[in-house]
């Protein structure tokens, strides 16, 4: 193949992707202007997509960077709520801890009010029946005071009766004990209930 064979082909090659009307007739002299005029268009649409490039590039950056302002700003926004909860957690257990100090001393107020209750009642109670009686209410423990205190005093009461009954006197009502035998009791209160109940013998 000769050098104008290879031209010719090669010219023959770009043809297909031109409109035939572009060139002459004559494949070995295509018009100049026709085949200037595309170059300038190849050039054209490259600079075209060199300019489409740069500008996708240049908008994905400008996002890039929007976006890591977002981050940075998001960062600084949950930092800052976390110091906030922090902050909201340390609060809420002082005051609990405050609460439960209110509690302690009202607690030990309404122990020191109890205690008075009882006194009033000449009742000695130990701490650990207060605990039992003393609540955060100073109407239920006004109430559980006054409960104790009945059931303390039907407690004394039955032991007193008991203990009266145990040590109460014989009876020396006129049952035919003689004056001697009166006098010979030894225990003194006997003796002595014996004569007040048998006077008739001592006049």
């Amino acid at each position: 193949m000769n050098t104008q064979d290879t031209v010719k082909f090669n010219l023959q090659f770009f043809s297909e992707s031109l409109n035939k009307d572009s060139l002459n007739d004559d494949p070995e002299k295509p018009k100049d202007t026709d085949l200037d005029s595309d170059e300038e268009t190849k050039t054209y649409t490259e600079e075209e997509f060199n300019k489409r490039l740069h500008d996708e590039l240049s908008r994905r950056m400008k996002q890039k960077e929007k976006e890591k302002q977002e981050a940075v700003e998001e960062a600084a926004k949950l930092a800052k709520m976390n110091k906030d909860q922090k902050a909201e957690y340390e609060r809420e257990k002082l005051e609990a801890e405050l609460n439960q100090l209110r509690a302690e001393k009202a607690m030990n107020e309404m122990r020191s009010e109890a205690r008075v209750m009882f006194k009033d009642k000449e009742i000695d109670v130990s701490d650990e029946l207060l605990d039992i009686v003393v609540s955060d209410s100073a109407e239920t423990t006004k109430n559980n005071v006054d409960n104790l205190t009945k059931i303390l005093d039907e407690m004394v009461q039955k032991k007193v009766q008991e203990t009266l009954r145990q040590n109460s006197p014989k009876s020396f009502s006129k049952s035919g004990l003689s004056r001697d035998e009166i006098l010979a009791i030894k225990d003194d209160s006997e003796r002595q209930s014996a004569i007040a109940q048998n006077m008739h013998l001592f006049n």
